[in-house]
């Protein structure tokens, strides 16, 4: 018997319907829009700037860790796959926020800006600190291409 009275107290919590119309959010912190906000605006700041082959001050700090496709590299293109005359595409991306410091990654793709050059798809991971002043630096990235088919 009382097996029977937990079974329908289940089947009638697991049998609740929503009221028509109501709709169902998927609940997001504010760190984590925070983080989407600050990563998405500097990256797509840093591809532009890739494409025009410009070291954008405003968006490293002095002495950052730049690796593409293994290799350390100081000067533009910052992220593996680009080249001059193109344009960025971000795709999927993820980000999280701690204290001072936003992480995560994103998957791109370079569109060239001819027919001579190869389109590119690359994933970057990034690390974005921020400094006593307030603003947000990038301080390592890491960017690879994807293997060609």
């Amino acid at each position: 018997m009382k097996r029977a009275a937990i079974l329908l107290v289940l089947l009638a919590g697991c049998s609740h319907r929503a009221a028509p119309g109501a709709q169902f959010t998927i609940p997001m912190s504010v760190q984590s829009l925070e983080a989407d906000s600050i990563a998405h605006g500097m990256v797509q700041r840093a591809f532009d700037a890739d494409a025009r082959l410009v070291t954008p001050d405003s968006l490293y700090i002095p002495d950052a860790e730049i690796i593409v496709n293994g290799a350390p590299r100081a000067e533009p293109p910052r992220f593996a796959g680009v080249d001059s005359g193109g344009s960025m595409q971000l795709g999927s991306s993820r980000f999280s926020v701690t204290g001072s410091y936003v992480w995560g990654t994103v998957q791109y793709r370079w569109v060239p800006g001819s027919n001579a050059k190869k389109m590119a798809d690359g994933w970057a991971t990034l690390v974005i600190a921020r400094l006593k002043s307030g603003d947000w630096r990038i301080v390592h990235v890491h960017s690879s291409t994807a293997p060609e088919n």
